[in-house]
Parts: C-alpha cells; structure tokens; sequence
C-alpha cells in the first residue's frame, strides 16, 4: 500500500506567508509608536500640571487678595518659629475686633519706630470705655513680650489662618520691580492667551462656520464645557460662575473709584483680575475690554483708561446677563 500526502496549494501558502508579513509590519510600527505617545502624553501632562501651578500661584498672590479679601505677608525673621519660620507666607483673614482674644496670631502695624507689619501672638487684651481696645504681643521665639502696647481702633483685624512653608523663598526674587511685573503681569497675560489660543484652535476645528458674529456678552459655552471638564467638578465651575457675577459691579465700582483718586496700580491689579476671569469663563469680548483697560493703566494713559472703562462698563449687564442665563439653564 503506498502512501501519499496531499501538498499544500501554492496560492494558499503564499496568501498565508503575506498575511503574516502584513500583520507583522501594521504592529512593529505601532509598538514603536507607543512609548512616543506615552511620552508626549507625560510632556503634555507636566506642562499642563506647571501651568496650573503657576496660574493658581498667581491667583493666590496677585488675585485672591482682591477677590476674596484675605491678605499674605512673606515672614522674614524667625521671632515666631518653629510655628512660622522666615521664608513662610503667612494668610490673613479679617476678623471682628469683638473676637480677638489672647493665643491668636495677628498681622498688625506696629506703633513704633519704622511701623513696619508684622505677625506676632496676642498675649493679652483690654478693652477701653472709648472702644478702643489695647493689645500686648510677643513672638513665639522671643524672650519676652513685645515692648509697646498696640492700640486698635478699627472694627476688624488681620488674624492669621494658614501658613505656606518656604513659598516666601520662592517669591522672594521675584519681588524686584521688573520681575514682578513680568511675573504678576506679562507672565500670567502670556499664559492666558496661549490657553485661549488652545482653545479657539480647537474650537475653529470642532465647530461649523457660523455666517453671524456672536453679540457682545455672549458666554462661549465650550469655554465652560472645558473649564469643567479641568476642573473635573461641574458644581465648582458653577460656584465660580455665580461669584464672579456676585462680585461684578463690586469690582468695576473699585475700579472707578481707584481712577477717581489716581490709584492707577489698584485700578490695573483689578481689570487684570477681571481680564483672567473673564478669559476662564467664555466672555471674550468682556476679557478684551478689560485688557485694553489694564494697558492703558499700565502706559499709565489716564484718557485711554477713562474710555476703556466706559467701554467695560456697557459690556458688563450682557456679560453678566449671559452668566445668569446659563446658570438658569443648567440642571438642579
């Protein structure tokens, strides 16, 4: 009996062998590219957790101060460590001067000699028939008490809450003229418009040509949708919208009145608050106005000034109109 084996068809085999070929050239290069993407999203990442740093840096110590009232000070002896050490940046809140009591920290001008600030513990208080109220303090390194008795007079004082260990050592060469203003100014102001320009790029890929331009105080809604989705807290973003439009006619009333009194430095820290804001938000035409406003303040043009804010003024009810209109609309 003889046996045979049946060969392989030729044209099978070949297919076979070209199949592998192919597949094995689609993955090689698609293994290569993995650790690219992997590594430009890590770069991607990094960026994006610096920007954020330095933007809530920012935030903290150029625009938290006007927004939300709190004041920060750099401590630059060592007369309250271990609890506050030089290079630390103290957070001042105001609180009632009906609840000051001894073992809190203040922040106070002293009334001595050169009445520098300084952040020293309350070791004793009395209360006078005038109201006044007469404070002793000592610093928690030093010796002895403070020697002079400090009188308040106001309704409030500066307590401290919080401290940021070594952030004053990281500010502290920023300080100088020219770095502060690239840091609190044209630092943030480039930051900004990279965002912005991010964030129209995508938007002019995503969204279809529309025939009409947007009225002025339009809300951009891909704005907030992105804001949110940073944020990864749709409520937080909604608490934003509604302070910033709470806040509103406080901060154009600030701006006024600091142009009536020549506080050109105050009325500029405000409009780029307004302009940073503004851009987080989606209101681009209300961002522009306060821009040109803080340029002017900034080349010190009082008359540019003067017509910027009368222009910032007309936008802010349809800004503030549209602000509202979208927290109507969202779910409850």
């Amino acid at each position: 009996m003889r046996l045979t084996t049946r060969p392989r068809p030729v044209a099978r085999m070949r297919a076979h062998a070209s199949s592998v070929g192919t597949a094995a050239q689609r993955t090689a290069p698609a293994r290569a590219g993995r650790p690219h993407r992997a590594a430009r999203r890590a770069v991607r990442l990094l960026g994006n957790l610096v920007l954020i740093l330095v933007v809530a840096l920012f935030a903290g110590l150029a625009i938290g101060p006007h927004v939300f009232g709190y004041r920060t000070m750099t401590m630059l002896t060592g007369s309250m460590a271990p609890g506050i050490n030089p290079g630390d940046v103290t957070v001042a809140v105001p609180e009632p001067v009906s609840q000051l009591a001894a073992g809190q920290v203040i922040t106070y001008r002293i009334p001595v000699a050169d009445h520098r600030v300084i952040s020293h513990r309350v070791v004793s208080v009395q209360r006078q028939a005038d109201d006044s109220v007469r404070i002793r303090t000592k610093g928690d390194h030093n010796p002895g008490r403070d020697p002079w008795t400090a009188v308040v007079t106001d309704q409030q004082v500066w307590r401290v809450v919080a401290v940021m260990p070594h952030l004053g050592s990281v500010i502290r060469p920023l300080q100088g003229p020219v770095l502060r203003t690239v840091f609190l100014y044209v630092g943030p102001a480039v930051l900004a418009l990279l965002v912005l320009a991010g964030i129209w790029r995508r938007g002019s890929a995503e969204a279809p040509e529309e025939d009409a331009a947007a009225p002025a105080g339009t809300l951009d809604e891909t704005v907030i949708a992105r804001l949110e989705e940073e944020l990864g807290d749709p409520a937080g973003a909604q608490d934003f919208l509604t302070r910033w439009s709470d806040l509103l006619q406080a901060r154009l009333d600030r701006v006024e009145l600091a142009l009536d009194k020549g506080q050109l430095s105050a009325a500029r820290e405000c409009a780029l608050s307004m302009q940073v804001t503004g851009s987080m938000i989606g209101l681009t035409d209300f961002a522009a106005a306060a821009s040109a406003l803080e340029s002017s303040l900034l080349r010190e043009d009082r008359v540019g000034a003067t017509t910027a804010f009368a222009a910032l003024r007309r936008l802010a009810p349809a800004s503030a109109r549209a602000v509202r209109d979208h927290l109507a609309a969202q779910p409850t």
